[in-house]
């Protein structure tokens, strides 16, 4: 008995290899309005689907397929009933699904024009190939030209093959899918080509929100790592709804400066004070447009990327100055949702964006809410254990990616000592990521010839030991309302 295949697709490519090969191995070939066409100009035999159904296509081309004499042949079983059923209604029993989708994804980023974009949402094939899926130890449904030259090779194909390529054509279908979605919900996506990953022997590329970036300047691309650290900075300068300008620098996906002012460009001061060694060659970021003053005073550095959400015509213009400079365009908004692989698949989460509050554990808390927030955004960016300390408006010290506390309280306590004059501080904030496990990590605060005002979770079994020796020390501390890992 002969086989039958349906060849419905809107790239041509290598269609004349699989569809002389189905002519030679006897197949029925049925074809849609399109492709049709193209199979007179190749001269391959077919039966046009409409002649087939009795039904011209509709709607400029809309409806073509949706019909039961197609997915009745496509999801017919061979069970008797059925058999019975698709005989008495002159279905055709189909065998093979050669079909690929409009290109949405190439017309959203090719294009504005609602009207156009919309025509790009395919009905009938996602419908088909979800019937062939469903049906596929029947019907083998091929969505990619590039898999013509396999699905030869194969044939006659085994039951692994057939799940293969049913796999392939329900992922392709999710995909096609989620960048409607996108679409819908304001995200274009594009692949974004990185010369390498984190080292040159990674191969690597990005999947780009194409509206949040955009880059205005520089003779490179951004690259792995330069996204990296890019989302690091702009978590922190985005972190908070604020009238104040902030600005963050990051080196090696953690914050080694960042300020909030009211001046634009003393925030850049503050933030660079902070490790003006560490932020050489960093990346640098700004909640505000940026003036010309403050690109004057950005020019005197070496930085690899600086982003913003605007730039003054006169600011830009100094920028452009750096030719190796990448100057980033990025567009205010916050990651809702948090995704990275692991050996078992992917962890998805929330993103970490809910603001804390602070309880007087002893001492009055003096530091303003927005000022908490700021401080406990840029602690988000330290990998745990984090801690972190401040002035009265910027980042002084860090220390993260330490197997216990105390020794990041140490370091970041030593780091404070060597790069800054401490009498010049009247006191410090202190913001640790968890709580303190052990009283070693007061004991040291206490030692400390400076001021300490103390930020931190508590929850641990310790917790009345801790609350002893603060009261003992008359220390100022402060209970964070949450904890705030990164790993």
């Amino acid at each position: 008995m002969g086989k039958n295949a349906i060849i419905s697709v809107f790239d041509k490519t290598n269609l004349d290899l699989i569809a002389k090969f189905l002519v030679k191995k006897k197949y029925t070939i049925y074809s849609t309005g399109g492709t049709s066409k193209y199979l007179n100009q190749i001269k391959i035999p077919h039966i046009e689907i409409s002649k087939y159904t009795k039904q011209k296509e509709i709607l400029d081309g809309r409806v073509k397929t949706l019909h039961p004499k197609i997915f009745g042949g496509i999801l017919g079983t061979a069970i008797r009933s059925h058999q019975k059923e698709m005989k008495s209604e002159g279905i055709v029993s189909f065998d093979l699904l050669v079909i690929n989708l409009y290109p949405f994804q190439k017309t959203a980023n090719s294009t504005k024009d609602k009207s156009k974009i919309i025509e790009m949402i395919d009905i009938g094939g996602n419908s088909l190939i979800r019937a062939a899926v469903k049906n596929y130890e029947k019907i083998i449904p091929i969505t990619d030209p590039n898999d013509y030259e396999a699905f030869i090779r194969a044939y006659p194909l085994k039951q692994t093959h057939r799940k293969k390529f049913a796999k392939k054509a329900i992922l392709q279908v999710a995909n096609y899918d989620k960048d409607i979605f996108d679409w819908f919900d304001g995200k274009i996506t594009k692949k974004y080509e990185l010369r390498y990953g984190e080292n040159p022997h990674q191969n690597a590329f990005a999947l780009v929100n194409d509206n949040k970036f955009s880059q205005l300047s520089g003779n490179k691309k951004l690259s792995y790592n330069n996204l990296l650290d890019l989302d690091a900075a702009v978590k922190i300068v985005h972190g908070i709804k604020t009238k104040k300008n902030i600005c963050a620098i990051i080196k090696h996906n953690t914050p080694c400066g960042a300020s909030i002012d009211a001046i634009q460009t003393e925030s850049y001061n503050k933030a660079l004070a902070g490790d003006p060694v560490s932020a050489f060659g960093g990346i640098i970021s700004f909640n505000k447009n940026i003036n010309v003053k403050t690109a004057n005073l950005l020019v005197k550095n070496f930085y690899e990327v600086i982003s913003a959400p605007s730039y003054d015509k006169e600011a830009l213009k100094v920028l452009k100055t750096k030719k190796n400079l990448r100057i980033i365009k990025v567009k205010n908004s916050n990651q809702k949702v948090e995704s990275r692989s692991f050996f078992g698949g992917t962890l998805i989460q929330n993103s970490n964006n809910k603001n804390s509050s602070v309880k007087n554990i002893n001492g009055i808390n003096k530091l303003s809410y927005e000022k908490i927030n700021f401080f406990v955004n840029i602690l988000k960016s330290i990998n745990s254990n984090a801690i972190a300390v401040f002035d009265e408006s910027s980042l002084i010290s860090q220390s993260g990616g330490q197997t216990s506390r105390v020794d990041a309280l140490q370091n970041c306590l030593y780091k404070f000592k060597i790069k800054h004059k401490s009498k010049k501080f009247q006191k410090i904030y202190l913001f640790s990521d968890a709580f303190f496990p052990f009283t070693d990590s007061l004991l040291l605060i206490k030692k400390q010839k400076i001021k300490i005002e103390i930020y931190a979770p508590m929850g641990s079994n310790n917790d009345l030991n801790i609350l002893k020796e603060i009261k003992r020390y008359k220390l100022n501390f402060f209970k964070l309302s949450d904890r705030h890992f990164k790993h």
